[in-house]
């Protein structure tokens, strides 16, 4: 049994060995050191054995290590090393001994063999224990030798790499350290040679820089010797201009005080035959008479300021500063001159009065005296018829205050005219000059012609008609509307627009082409809208507006149409006249059987709803009528190449209409305020003393008057217009108006 134990193991360590391929070397051991006696010789026998098994060969003679594929099955190889095993036992002499030669039954033996048989087993056993623990002793034994033989290949392999590998990088380095010194060596000359060449480019660089440096400063020094040079020579032609101008500026201002010193001289000449002729018997009060022998001692002195001032000029001794002086003093003269005038006037209203008074109380003297004689009449008629009588009334002799002069489209005359009223002021009721009213009349006649030419197209309800004037009205008015004071380009574009639309020609609105000119009465339409609709920006635009310059701007613009087409001048005069009367001037009386209503429409009132405009509204609108107006006038000519149509004159000639008048309440006052602040410092340019003198009429004379006839509950107007004369008074000049236009828009 234990035999057989120790068989099983000696299989499984031969198995186990088969595995890693060392199987045949194990069963080579056993065989060598497995004889249980000396005298057992099976190794050659099993190793043949376990060669020629019939399971089937094991390629034990292949160089490489056999796969699991390669190798028998298990069970195959356990019966070949169980047969090998008991092949070894078989042969072994002392096993052999026992083993019966024969086949089939087993003898009987006697108890002695069996006895031996078992002392032999038992040594047998003990035999194969001790040999097989050899055996295992060897296995391990070459197994650790083998791995000790495996590590000493390996480490001498190592040794054998790591010795290769010193040779190597030394061969390595050494080829290294010989090309890093031909290197060295290379890089040495190329370096040698860059830095050379690198230095003589750094010389050259320097010199370079050098001589640009002194052209530089070559060309600095002469740049600032010819600025220099020129700076002198600016200051010495600044220093000559200057000069020049001064001397220029001197003799200006030598011109300019010898003007004023004869307007002066000459005022106060004007001033004192005035006062002669007004008073022609200065005895009649002391008063009067030491006025004009002042005035007349003011005069003198005047006259010898202006010989003194002549007298210097001549020799040359006159310069700014003694001219100023002089006129200084001649300024003051004609002060004290203008005051005496005041208090002439005065002295003689004063006279006036007391003269009217005289002859007034006279006047009721005759008529009791009358009375009686009429009482005494009567008594006495009873007796006799008493003759008839006719009683002469005589007129009130009391003296007329100066109208202002009738002028001419020339330049007005420097003194009043006579104290004679003019018979021409009130015609058919109304009041207005009469040259006046014949141009109204011609204005009119032309405007009412042109529209009952075009009433026909105006009225037509057919659709196309409608169409076209809808058409012709938009690119009319729609410019109109435009019409601001951004910039010159735009007042100039926009008459130039409106001309080319008058001028009949083809124009684009959007994706239409509209031809105003297909006929006469298109292009009439054209005219009548365009004049009417700058008369509605006098009512709405310039009226309400806060400044001038609406007003100047649209007057710029009408005016240029006014250059290049007189009908649209004439037209928008007519259409002028009819919202603004007092452009005339002229103040409408109301007609027989004339309705309230219907007469303040007939003077400009309009519709607000179911009721006529308020007054301050009306008076709103009459203003903005007459500032256009004097924007029109008052400035210079659109077109620079075209004299002015409606020039600065008609201002003096409507100034000199409306002081001929008797003035009306409101609007008077609303009227002149609104004309001189805009034509004002235009007419003293051009008109200069003259105008200066028809102001202080206006202050004196006609002011007074508008008092006279003005409610103390609606002062508003007048007392606007005293201020702005006394301040003119006080300056002696006219404010320039804010945005006015100084210069023609275009050539």
């Amino acid at each position: 049994m234990y035999h057989e134990l120790r068989k099983s193991d000696l299989r499984y360590k031969i198995q186990s060995k088969h595995r890693s391929d060392r199987t045949i070397q194990a069963v080579e051991t056993i065989c060598e050191f497995g004889n249980m006696k000396s005298d057992i010789k099976a190794a050659p026998n099993v190793l043949e054995s376990l060669r020629n098994s019939s399971h089937g060969r094991v390629p034990y003679n292949r160089k490489h290590v056999l796969s699991e594929e390669e190798l028998p099955p298990v069970n195959q190889l356990s019966s070949v090393n169980k047969k090998a095993i008991d092949r070894v036992c078989d042969q072994s002499p002392d096993i052999h001994a026992y083993r019966s030669k024969t086949r089939g039954r087993v003898p009987l033996r006697s108890p002695k063999e069996t006895e031996e048989i078992i002392e032999t087993t038992s040594y047998l056993d003990q035999s194969f224990e001790t040999n097989l623990n050899k055996s295992l002793a060897v296995i391990e034994s070459l197994e650790s030798l083998n791995d000790s033989m495996s590590l000493l290949e390996i480490e001498q392999k190592n040794k054998k790499a790591g010795v290769d590998y010193i040779e190597r990088e030394k061969k390595k380095q050494d080829e290294f350290f010989k090309r890093s010194a031909q290197l060295s060596q290379e890089s040495y000359e190329q370096w040698s040679e860059r830095s050379r060449a690198k230095i003589q480019q750094q010389v050259k660089e320097l010199r370079d820089r050098k001589s640009q440096k002194d052209n530089s400063i070559e060309s600095e020094y002469r740049k600032q010797q010819e600025f220099f040079q020129k700076k002198f020579e600016e200051d010495q032609a600044n220093i000559k201009r200057v000069e020049v101008e001064e001397e220029a500026e001197n003799q200006r201002q030598l011109s300019s005080s010898w003007n004023n010193i004869s307007n002066y001289e000459l005022s106060t000449l004007e001033i004192v035959t005035v006062a002669q002729k007004c008073v022609p018997d200065p005895k009649v009060d002391p008063e009067i008479e030491a006025l004009l022998s002042m005035i007349d001692k003011q005069s003198k002195a005047m006259s010898a300021l202006k010989l003194a001032v002549g007298q210097l000029y001549k020799e040359g001794k006159l310069n700014p500063l003694t001219s100023t002086k002089f006129e200084q003093e001649c300024g003051a003269v004609y002060g004290h001159v203008i005051n005496a005038v005041k208090q002439l006037n005065t002295a003689i209203k004063r006279v006036n009065e007391e003269q009217a008074a005289k002859m007034l109380a006279q006047e009721e003297a005759k008529k009791k005296e009358e009375e009686e004689r009429g009482k005494q009449a009567q008594a006495a008629a009873a007796q006799q018829p008493p003759p008839e009588a006719v009683v002469a009334q005589q007129p009130l002799a009391s003296q007329q205050p100066l109208p202002p002069p009738v002028a001419t489209q020339q330049q007005p005359s420097a003194g009043p005219v006579q104290s004679k009223v003019s018979t021409d002021s009130i015609i058919s009721g109304n009041i207005i000059s009469s040259t006046a009213f014949s141009e109204y009349q011609k204005i009119d006649k032309q405007l009412k012609e042109l529209e009952l030419g075009i009433q026909k197209f105006v009225v037509d309800k057919n659709t196309d008609c409608a169409k076209m004037r809808s058409a012709l009205k938009l690119i009319t008015v729609t410019p109109i509307n435009s019409i601001s004071a951004s910039s010159n380009d735009h007042m100039a574009n926009k008459v130039k627009e409106l001309v080319h639309i008058l001028d009949g020609k083809e124009t684009t609105r959007g994706q239409k082409r509209i031809n105003p000119g297909i006929n006469n009465l298109t292009l009439n339409y054209c005219f009548n809208v365009a004049a009417s609709k700058f008369v509605d920006q006098a009512c709405e635009q310039v009226a309400f507006s806060d400044n001038l310059v609406p007003a100047f701007s649209i007057a710029a613009v009408s005016t240029g149409i006014w250059q290049k087409h007189k009908l649209f001048g004439d037209l928008f005069l007519g259409h002028l006249y009819k919202r603004c009367p007092y452009i005339l001037p002229a103040y409408w009386n109301k007609k027989s059987g004339e309705t309230n209503e219907d007469y303040l429409r007939r003077v400009g009132y309009s519709n607000d709803g179911d009721k006529l405009e308020e007054t301050d509204k009306y008076l709103l609108k009459m203003e903005g009528c007459v500032k256009l107006y004097a924007a029109i006038i008052q400035g210079p000519p659109t077109f620079s190449n075209t004299p002015h149509p409606h020039g600065v004159s008609n201002g003096w000639l409507w100034l000199s209409r409306m002081l001929n008048l008797e003035p009306m309440p409101d609007i008077t006052a609303t009227a002149l305020e609104a004309f001189l602040k805009v034509a004002g410092s235009a007419m003293l340019r051009v008109y200069k003393s003259q105008f200066l003198k028809l102001l202080e009429f206006l202050y004196t004379h006609y002011l007074p008057k508008i008092e006279a006839v003005t409610l103390e509950s609606n002062l508003g107007p007048i007392t606007r217009l005293r201020l702005y004369l006394e301040k003119i008074q006080k300056t002696g000049s006219v404010p320039e108006p804010e945005g006015r236009v100084p210069q023609s828009i275009c050539s």
